[in-house]
């Protein structure tokens, strides 16, 4: 999104085309430079051949005798060029001495002279023109010459031939290259759209879903390099489809465990208004009362149990803190409902240190519904303890009341929604405390168990056991 809100988006197709379309266009100058290069040394070596043979045939025509050196110059060595050819020949003889013994006497001598039998060939510039020259050396084996006996004979000759020898080969060389590469570039955009196909296939098949389907994407027909994208897609499925299901149960309890209190309040208010005693009116509307604050705490835990549900997203928000200390401070907090009960309610083990990352909120309701738990099935004149203890590299929580406990049979179905077991515990109770418990420590990736209280397996008495991961130290 830019800062005006508006959306950028980009061809991934166009880019993969355009990345392999720039280079060839970037290497295309430097090949066609590359084979303008390799015309111009074919075209000299065809040439150097003609302008060597021209060296060596005025070089076998120089002679010496008594000290007179006489050269005759063949029609042949002058007449090298196919007929049509504009080109210009200029040569020179120098004689041991450096005299110029016939020739163009300003033919320019670059100190190159032939050794052997092979002439010596160069580029030069002679009357502003471009010109190829060659130089051989040739000995008369005549002792009466002064200065020495050998003489050099040089032959130049213009380059337009050669340049357009040169041109010739580079656009028939690179015409075919440029069909190929235009051939090429055709095909790269037919591949690059198939390759892309699956990926528009896969669009169409989303787009083409009703709103309630949160299945899997089928990935049998998907090419390797989409799979982690329909992995994404199917993970991001899976989770809304566990947010929609927990929607869906919230809405379904809440309208089945509601139903029945709000059928209650009505019955009461109705009977309520019939009555023209005071004291039946009284505990009538007394026991409206309850009702409706039993009905506000089954909501509110509701409410609580949907904010713990991973599914819902909404317990994320994790921060270090020091789980001892808040659990002693919890324990102080309900501290009045154990004394109302005559309840002994004590604290004991590590009082700070045992630090956790986690959602305080969530925590504290966690331990404030096993604690309070605790005290309403725990007979007047009871005894709950809340211990807490490091154990390697987790804290435990362990609340133990002498209550009337839960058989070992049932203790996995208390933490089961609204699970409640006959016969037992307090009237009031929702059935959703143990559930909201085993949701926020789910959520804290810890674990909880159950097991015999106070009393042993006498059957009296309940432990509940909370172990959660310690901090990382800072």
């Amino acid at each position: 999104m830019t800062a005006d809100g508006e959306r950028r988006s980009f061809s991934l197709r166009k880019r993969v085309i355009w990345g392999l379309i720039l280079p060839v266009v970037i290497l295309l100058p430097l090949n066609a430079l590359w084979f303008y290069k390799g015309a111009i040394d074919a075209a000299n070596r065809a040439y150097d051949r003609s302008l060597a043979a021209s060296l060596k045939n005025i070089a076998e025509s120089i002679h010496a005798t008594a000290g007179n050196i006489t050269v005759d110059i063949p029609y042949s060595a002058l007449d090298i060029f196919e007929e049509g050819v504009q080109e210009r020949v200029f040569y020179s003889v120098i004689g041991p001495s450096g005299d110029v013994i016939t020739g163009y006497d300003d033919l320019p001598f670059p100190g190159l002279k032939g050794e052997g039998e092979e002439p010596k060939i160069v580029d030069s510039i002679y009357r502003n023109q471009s010109v190829r020259l060659g130089a051989l050396s040739k000995r008369l084996y005549d002792p009466e010459l002064a200065g020495g006996d050998a003489v050099t004979v040089l032959f130049a000759e213009t380059t337009e031939a050669r340049t357009r020898l040169a041109s010739s080969l580079f656009v028939d060389s690179l015409r075919p290259q440029l069909l190929l590469i235009t051939a090429g570039l055709f095909l790269v955009v037919i591949v690059v759209r198939n390759a892309f196909r699956p990926l528009l296939d896969l669009r169409e098949a989303i787009r083409q879903r009703s709103g309630e389907d949160l299945t899997p994407v089928p990935a049998s027909h998907v090419p390797n390099e989409l799979l982690p994208l329909v992995d994404a897609i199917n993970f991001h499925m899976a989770r809304l489809a566990r947010l929609l299901e927990a929607r869906r149960r919230f809405l379904a309890d809440a309208a089945h465990q509601i139903r029945t209190p709000l059928t209650v309040l009505g019955t009461q208010a109705e009977y309520g208004l019939r009555q023209n005693d005071k004291e039946e009116m009284r505990r009538t509307f007394g026991s409206l009362i309850d009702t409706i604050r039993g009905t506000r705490r089954m909501a509110n835990q509701m409410l609580t149990l949907a904010r713990a549900e991973p599914a819902n997203g909404l317990i994320q928000e994790f921060e270090r803190l020091d789980f001892a200390e808040l659990v002693r401070d919890i324990a102080g907090e309900l501290a009045s409902l154990a004394l109302k009960k005559n309840i002994d309610l004590s604290f004991e083990g590590a009082t700070h240190g045992a630090f956790v990352n986690g959602n305080a909120t969530m925590l504290r309701e966690m331990v404030s519904n096993l604690i309070d738990n605790a005290l309403r099935y725990t007979p007047e004149n009871g005894h709950v303890s809340v211990e807490l203890e490091l154990a390697g590299e987790s804290v435990r929580l362990r609340v133990v009341d002498d209550g009337p406990g839960i058989p070992e049979a049932e203790r996995d179905k208390v933490f089961q929604r609204f699970y409640r077991i006959l016969g037992r515990g307090d009237a009031d109770g929702s059935g959703l405390g143990l559930a909201i418990v085993r949701e926020i420590c789910w959520a804290h990736r810890g674990r909880i168990r159950l097991g015999d209280g106070n009393e042993g397996p006498a059957g009296r008495g309940l432990a509940a056991e909370v172990f959660l991961p310690l901090a990382a130290a800072e």
